[in-house]
């Protein structure tokens, strides 16, 4: 079972427990919906966390930091987020320093597996591998734009994508099918080669695991 629909198992398994409550006069479910939603963005990302590669450990940490600061919001237990509001922004624009020394900044990369993570900006890559395995993408309140189009896929090619608030753009070459799955968290997927109806059994696939938060991630050719 892949990591939505466990995920998305868990959430109407919460809500049938919380309107079951309810029902028995315990709490109100409105109500407490309103005060622990951001826990199933929590859950998502302690999900991808667990679930997903090693080494892709930025995308659902940012998620989880997201949920608890919701959570602590919603339930009252900041009375104050000026504070936390600065040191949020200085921590982030340190990761972003960090983060921008171990990334790469050409344009174009021969590897077979990306590695790529933006915060506050943005960056353009092109791949022209002839085993292109998949990878990392991750963005941040900023946006990534992947080329594909001079790239070849090795057998199980997967590329793992996250998005919070921007874009992730990715465009492939005719001839490949795009499997995308994932969980839109008040943000959209857009498989704009979906059209390819009469592609070869035996052609190319790349899987697409995404996750985008209040952000788009959009396959074209």
């Amino acid at each position: 079972m892949s990591v939505s629909r466990i995920w998305l198992a868990g959430v109407l398994l919460f809500l049938g427990g919380l309107f079951a409550l309810e029902a028995a006069d315990v709490l109100d479910a409105g109500d407490t919906v309103g005060d622990i939603w951001p826990a199933t963005v929590i859950a998502a990302g302690a999900l991808q966390l667990v679930f997903g590669r090693p080494r892709h450990w930025l995308g659902p940490v940012f998620l989880m930091a997201a949920g608890g600061l919701g959570l602590a919001l919603t339930t009252g237990a900041l009375s104050s987020i000026g504070p936390l509001l600065w040191s949020t922004i200085f921590i982030a624009l340190a990761l972003a320093v960090i983060m921008r020394s171990f990334t790469s900044s050409g344009p174009a990369l021969a590897v077979d597996e990306v590695n790529s993570f933006v915060l506050f900006g943005g960056r353009e890559m092109a791949s022209h591998s002839k085993r292109f395995q998949g990878g990392s993408v991750s963005c941040v309140f900023g946006g990534t734009e992947l080329d594909l189009r001079d790239a070849e896929l090795a057998p199980d090619a997967a590329l793992e994508v996250f998005t919070a608030f921007g874009g992730t753009e990715i465009s492939v070459p005719y001839g490949w099918r795009v499997e995308m799955q994932g969980m839109p968290l008040f943000g959209g997927f857009e498989n704009a080669t979906a059209k390819d109806v009469d592609l070869p059994i035996d052609a190319p696939v790349l899987a697409i695991d995404g996750i985008a938060l209040f952000g788009a991630i959009e396959v074209k050719h």
